[in-house]
């Protein structure tokens, strides 16, 4: 029996998790090696998993994923959910961001040859599927590129990451670590991320103020892009 085939929504915390069960209208518990579960929402069935915080995290459970080891299911897309930091004069705090691509801002092997951001061996950036963007942006997203590290951006890590990719827009901890594995086993990726804080001053306190609010936002448009990309085949 073929496995079954529906989308993917990675989160990296139970917060930004209870967000998408606060919107369904049936869910199921997985024994798995990660939270998750198959959630029905309208017409939409999806696989939600937490993978918990950060890069390493973030591809362990995204390979689980994309070989089917959670719930036997080949995922038609991978979405990288939930909350990220904005940088200061491209986004605000409830913006949702659709980034184009994803990149890894601590990665530096220019003394060898790579471009920052460039780990070796691989792309320079890992590219969001196109269509599903366009989907996002109709409906109010904001485009660009998003930075992911093992770090919690902060005033510094912005002036970083603004001297070398302008074109950034947000961070966050995990979505160039799920666009990569994604990219390595050849399934469409999308990251649809709520800007909960502005990586400037004490980031921390901003953050758990917006968490809520913020991975409710990134629910309610994750939703809405995949019911989109589903009545029009683009998930097929």
């Amino acid at each position: 029996m073929s496995a079954p085939i529906m989308p993917a929504v990675l989160v990296a915390m139970p917060e930004e998790a209870q967000a998408f069960l606060d919107l369904a209208d049936h869910h199921e518990g997985l024994n798995s090696p990660d939270d998750a579960w198959i959630v029905t929402s309208g017409e939409l069935t999806y696989l939600l998993v937490v993978t918990r915080i950060g890069m390493v995290a973030a591809a362990r459970a995204t390979a689980l994923v994309a070989h089917g080891v959670i719930g036997g299911i080949a995922p038609s897309v991978i979405v990288s959910a939930g909350t990220c930091g904005g940088i200061p004069g491209h986004v605000q705090v409830g913006d949702i961001v659709a980034p184009c691509c994803s990149l890894d801002w601590s990665a530096d092997s220019t003394s060898v040859g790579y471009e920052y951001g460039q780990v070796p061996g691989h792309a320079e950036f890992h590219e969001s599927d196109e269509r599903l963007v366009e989907l996002a942006v109709a409906a109010g997203a904001k485009k660009g590129y998003l930075a992911s590290a093992n770090a919690f951006a902060v005033a510094e890590s912005v002036d970083l990451i603004r001297e070398r990719f302008p074109k950034v827009i947000a961070t966050d901890m995990e979505s160039a670590a799920v666009s990569q594995v994604a990219a390595s086993a050849g399934i469409p990726f999308l990251s649809v991320r709520c800007v909960s804080d502005m990586c400037q001053g004490d980031g921390g306190v901003e953050f758990d103020e917006h968490l809520d609010d913020a991975a409710a936002r990134s629910a309610r448009a994750t939703l809405d892009v995949l019911a989109r990309a589903a009545q029009e085949g683009a998930l097929a």
